[in-house]
């Protein structure tokens, strides 16, 4: 699993697209609660669950279904009725997916039950540039730890940086090429 930074990140940046300028703060918060939340099922390694378990990690917490359980909560506490609209909970459906489909691009681990529970199917991306995360952090698990975090950087740090900058970027040239254009 790439660790809670990168899925904070990717909530963060999720968020972020679906907002014009800087997202409100309700926003940015639940969508990265979205995105980390499927992770609560780490605790269920304390049973001693079998990795193809339903309940163990990147089990059931990670499928469709509790996606959109998961929006559907963070809409219901984070938004009053009035405030709830379908962009709101696209982005918290979003976030929360988001956090699958960065497992499924994770090298080492068990697939994703994305399909669960209609389907026991774990599923990976051919291409999987994200290192797992190793917990707990011992010895040269932390040498793995660095390497892994280099690996989030590049795959979910630069990407999430490009979409935070890309708009401002494009907004400063506007204004730039505007100011200039008058007399």
């Amino acid at each position: 699993m790439p660790s809670v930074l990168g899925h904070a990140l990717a909530g963060l940046t999720i968020s972020a697209a679906y907002t014009q300028g800087r997202p409100p703060r309700r926003s940015w918060i639940l969508a990265t609660a979205c995105a980390v939340a499927p992770d609560l099922d780490w605790f269920t390694g304390f049973l001693r669950l079998s990795d193809g378990n339903s309940l163990s990690h990147r089990g059931v917490s990670h499928s469709l279904l509790a996606a959109a359980l998961i929006a559907a909560a963070a809409m219901l506490i984070g938004f009053r009725h009035r405030l709830r609209s379908p962009r709101h909970w696209a982005c918290m459906l979003s976030a929360a997916f988001s956090h699958g489909l960065l497992d499924a691009c994770t090298f080492g681990g068990t697939g994703v039950a994305f399909l669960l529970p209609f389907s026991r199917a774990r599923f990976v991306c051919l291409w999987q540039p994200i290192f797992v995360s190793p917990v707990p952090l011992t010895g040269r698990l932390l040498d793995w730890l660095l390497f892994s975090l280099g690996t989030e950087i590049v795959w979910i740090g630069i990407p999430a940086g490009l979409a935070f900058g890309a708009p401002r970027a494009i907004q400063w040239l506007r204004l730039r090429r505007s100011s200039e254009e008058l007399p």
